[in-house]
């Protein structure tokens, strides 16, 4: 497998997929000490003129003044934008990225050096592709995949959504600097990343069954680099500077596969889902919202043991167990997710109108299912783990397991196995298992121990 120098700033025109691949981000820099590096970059990378530095208070203490300081030593013109100035912390919605593409506009800033992790990420990558401005990140924590992809995660009318955006152009990733993140945030990294073969086998069942378009490429670009985080477990979890440089590269292999893939499927599936809807329910209970890594290292044990008990179905058996759902008129089905979904519900209808299946398109798509079962199971079997080998895996990483340790009550997880399908009109096993009239017949056993 290439290295991830060697993928960035790669142009890939005879991919098997048939697609041609183009990964903007054309620099990465992992060594220890490499923050020293950021003057050259941006010399390299971005256009003369003021640079506008976004940070928050914290990543600003982290990395961020440094970061300024050593672009003014370099004769750059460094101007400063504070996103948790309104909230604190930051929320990456609407209003923070229209906050910050005003204040590019404002200070005629030529370029955007982000300092921070995911909500920065995300608001930055989101407001420079708005006001078209090229963008450096400088990562302060290994705690997610998103910094070189090209879609970045925004909360908009209550919902959690992702857009398009343009990758940074270049990245350091100081693995000193990474070091100095709270634990649990490197534990997030290390479960994001995990979370992989769960989501990838949703791909590969989606193009199993509905032909949705898949690349082989994109899947193995992350793959080698998450094994060697599972062997460097233990110096992730003891944030030992080798093992947060390993965790960086993953994180960032891991975000270039959706570059290539063209969408966050390589990895993001049905344990996305669960997650994002945890987010968008906590307010519900007032319970402040976890690591979005830390929720999605759990939620892939979920999609996990879905495939386990999925693996043990034959088609015979299956057809036998088949029974008849009652029908559900339109209106019905619309009635029935205003009361689960509340406030947000709106929000929401559109994505799950989607996948709404009256009974004789349940019953089509059920036969569709039986003739390719044995090629559903085929893929499955080539990408899925034991659910208790990743639980391993987290643990031996210092990572959260379990949705209790993350404040999130029994009701909480069974709300969202059984309704976070609706969320985003995305297959995965959680409407495989929907739609064969098992998920909630396997809830008790799949939810023990998560």
């Amino acid at each position: 497998m290439e290295s991830l120098e060697d993928l960035l700033g790669k142009t890939v025109d005879n991919c098997p997929c048939g697609r041609p691949h183009r990964i903007p981000t054309r620099e990465a820099h992992l060594q220890p000490g490499s923050l020293q590096r950021l003057p050259e970059m941006a010399e390299r990378l971005l256009a003369p003129g003021t640079l506008l530095c976004v940070a928050d208070t914290n990543t600003w203490a982290a990395a961020g003044e440094r970061a300024a300081e050593m672009l003014r030593e370099n004769g750059k013109t460094v101007d400063v934008h504070f996103v948790d100035r309104r909230t604190q912390p930051a929320h990456a919605d609407r209003e923070t990225v229209d906050t910050l593409a005003a204040a590019i506009r404002r200070t005629r800033a030529a370029a955007v050096v982000a300092v921070g992790s995911g909500t920065i990420n995300d608001v930055a990558k989101s407001a420079a592709t708005l006001v078209e401005r090229p963008l450096v990140t400088v990562a302060t924590a290994a705690s997610m995949n998103g910094y070189p992809s090209a879609i970045s995660a925004l909360t908009v009318d209550g919902v959690k959504t992702t857009e398009p955006c343009r990758p940074p152009v270049g990245i350091v990733a100081d693995p000193e600097i990474l070091a100095t993140a709270p634990g649990r945030m490197t534990g997030a990294g290390f479960g994001d990343l995990l979370s992989k073969n769960a989501s990838t086998a949703d791909w590969m069942v989606s193009h199993a069954l509905d032909g949705e378009y898949y690349c082989s490429f994109s899947a193995a670009v992350a793959e080698e680099a998450v094994n060697r985080c599972i062997e460097n477990a233990g110096a992730i979890r003891e944030n030992r500077v080798e093992g947060l440089g390993i965790l960086a590269e993953g994180l960032l292999r891991s975000g270039v596969s959706m570059v290539i893939a063209g969408s966050s499927a390589p990895a993001s599936g049905g344990e996305h889902l669960i997650s994002h809807l945890w987010d968008m329910t906590a307010h519900w209970s007032g319970r402040k919202p976890a690591l979005h890594g830390e929720q999605t290292g759990v939620t892939t044990l979920i999609s996990l043991k879905l495939y386990e008990k999925i693996l043990a179905l034959d088609a015979a058996t299956l057809r036998k167990r088949l029974r008849e759902r009652p029908a559900e008129s339109p209106a019905a089905f619309t009635n029935r997710m205003r009361d689960l979904f509340r406030d947000i519900a709106e929000s929401i209808l559109p994505f799950a109108r989607q996948k709404y299946l009256d009974g004789p398109a349940l019953q089509e798509r059920r036969k569709r299912i039986l003739a390719r079962w044995e090629k559903v199971r085929r893929a499955v079997a080539s990408v899925a783990i034991p659910a208790e080998t990743s639980r391993a895996h987290l643990e031996s990483a210092g990572a959260v397991s379990r949705a209790a340790d993350l404040g999130i009550s029994h009701a909480e997880l069974v709300f969202a196995y059984r309704n976070a399908r609706w969320i985003r009109n995305r297959y995965t096993v959680l409407d495989l298992v929907d739609e064969l009239g098992v998920l909630e017949e396997w809830q008790e056993e799949v939810l023990a121990g998560v």
